[in-house]
């Protein structure tokens, strides 16, 4: 018996001095690389180093997953090649028994910047003396009126940028809370743009808390409504947001066929698990820029292909409108903007069926076509009708003038009163529904002057100066709406 369990243990010795060796090499509790993450320009080059514990291991073997964008040598030098994103892994010796691998994510990335009117006039000679390769510049806000809302400083911007050589994209920050608003910022932001090249993707921006209540199945209606209308005009286009956003609502397809441009601040990268094109990562000081500006980069050289420009159609049968069959004003937006796209040299002619529903007026020319303005005037429906001059081609649709609510104004001094020469009195108006967009029209200016209109609760100041005798009406005119009779003024 002890013969029997002396030779039991002779032979499990020799398969421990066997097996435990087998594990030796493994480094599978504690295999680490140096960086998990890397952020490089063409050109860079960066070391990565590969551990077990402290010790660091010199034999593994290197891998890249895009060698053309990222090369790595056998000693796990990274060489940045080309703009892109790829996976850099280290594996463990060979010879273990089972092999363990790392991962470095390394995004080769151009810098960019994006930039609105709150950035004041720009030094662009400075900006690109910095490094910035691209700027996205702001092209405006909402549709509503599109004389207030296209940012002032985006033609200044866009020439200063291409003027020193830094490539350019456009954003239009987006209040719509459906398509066909959406599809008239589309509109408006083209408008802005006026057909100039476009290197960089012109992009809907959605992140305003109006869209927070909104499912994933209608923000994708209304992403593809601006989204579908900026390709068909010929420019690529990309959809921005912040991380969660994207997360709870930006997934459905019709967003997802889109370029993304995903901003998430203050991490090594996105928490984001779906791919992206341009990355906001913060905002920091650049030369030549007032205040903080957003920094991005862009791991797609979009650059490197031909500018985006749309250009006028030349077959003379194509004579396409932007309209939809029907659309409803609201009191929100009481304008109607559409685009007739057609090789005529030429602009098109545009009339209403009842005049006091809704007016139509030409806007202006397009890069390719013409633009036209549908402005409501009162309830009911009418036809716009827009007929090509030079081909007699026609297309229609129709427009619905919703009922307003009436609004009654009253002042301090009542619906008739008196000032003496040369005094000036600031005119308290209160209004039975309160609104935006008032203006206060002079039924005889040489009567009395009127100033500046400023909010007060539950309405407005408004100064007005006596200037010679004789008496006047004042009037409030809101939106497009008719001048409604404030008060009569009579000057002793």
């Amino acid at each position: 018996m002890k013969k029997r369990l002396g030779s039991f243990f002779l032979v499990f010795a020799m398969l421990m001095t066997l097996i435990i060796p087998a594990y030796a090499d493994t480094y599978t509790t504690d295999f680490m690389i140096s960086s998990t993450f890397a952020q490089m320009k063409k050109g860079d080059t960066m070391q990565l180093r590969v551990y077990s514990g402290t010790t660091e291991v010199t034999q593994a073997t290197w891998s890249s997953s895009n060698p053309s964008v990222v090369q790595v040598s056998s000693t796990g030098t990274v060489t940045a090649l080309a703009v892109g994103q790829a996976t850099v892994t280290a594996t463990s010796p060979t010879g273990a028994t089972v092999s363990c691998s790392v991962n470095c994510l390394v995004n080769v990335g151009i810098p960019g910047i994006d930039v609105s009117q709150h950035r004041g006039v720009i030094d662009w000679q400075k900006v690109k003396a910095a490094g910035i390769q691209f700027a996205i510049i702001r092209t405006g806000y909402g549709n509503e009126n599109w004389a207030k809302q296209t940012d002032t400083q985006f033609e200044a911007n866009y020439k200063g940028a291409t003027a020193n050589g830094i490539a350019v994209g456009a954003y239009h920050y987006s209040y719509a809370t459906n398509a066909t608003m959406a599809a008239q910022e589309a509109e408006m932001c083209l408008n802005a743009i006026k057909g100039r090249p476009m290197q960089y993707p012109v992009v809907f921006d959605v992140e305003d808390k109006v869209h927070n209540s909104l499912s994933a199945a209608q923000m994708g209606e209304i992403v593809n409504a601006f989204c579908s209308r900026i390709q068909q005009a010929g420019y690529k286009t990309a959809v921005y947001s912040y991380v969660n956003f994207y997360n709870a609502r930006l997934t459905s397809p019709l967003v997802t066929q889109y370029d993304t441009w995903i901003a998430h601040w203050g991490v090594s990268q996105p928490n984001f698990n779906r791919p992206y094109t341009m990355w906001q990562y913060s905002a920091q000081n650049v030369p030549g820029v007032n205040g903080l500006c957003d920094m991005n980069y862009s791991y797609v050289d979009y650059a490197g292909t031909a500018s985006q420009q749309p250009t006028k159609p030349t077959d003379p049968s194509v004579f396409a409108s932007s309209a939809l069959n029907s659309y409803a004003f609201t009191e929100q937006s009481q304008d109607y903007f559409y685009r007739i796209t057609t090789a005529d040299a030429a602009a098109p002619v545009a009339t209403s069926s009842d005049p006091n529903v809704a007016e139509v007026r030409f806007s202006q020319q397009s890069s390719d076509g013409y633009i036209f303005h549908v402005i409501q005037k009162g309830e009911g429906q009418a036809t716009i009708t827009t007929t090509s001059s030079v081909t007699g081609a026609s297309t229609s649709f129709t427009v619905t003038g919703n009922a307003l609510p009436k609004i009654v104004y009253f002042t301090d001094l009542g619906t008739n009163f008196s000032l003496q020469k040369g005094q000036t009195y600031s005119l308290r108006v209160m209004p039975t529904v309160i609104t935006s967009n008032v203006k206060f029209l002079i039924g005889n200016p040489s009567v009395i002057t009127g100033g500046t209109v400023q909010s007060t609760t539950g309405g407005w100041s408004y100064p007005i100066t006596a200037v010679n005798s004789g008496s006047t009406p004042i009037y409030a005119q809101v939106g497009n709406r008719a001048p409604v009779l404030v008060a009569t003024v009579t000057v002793s």
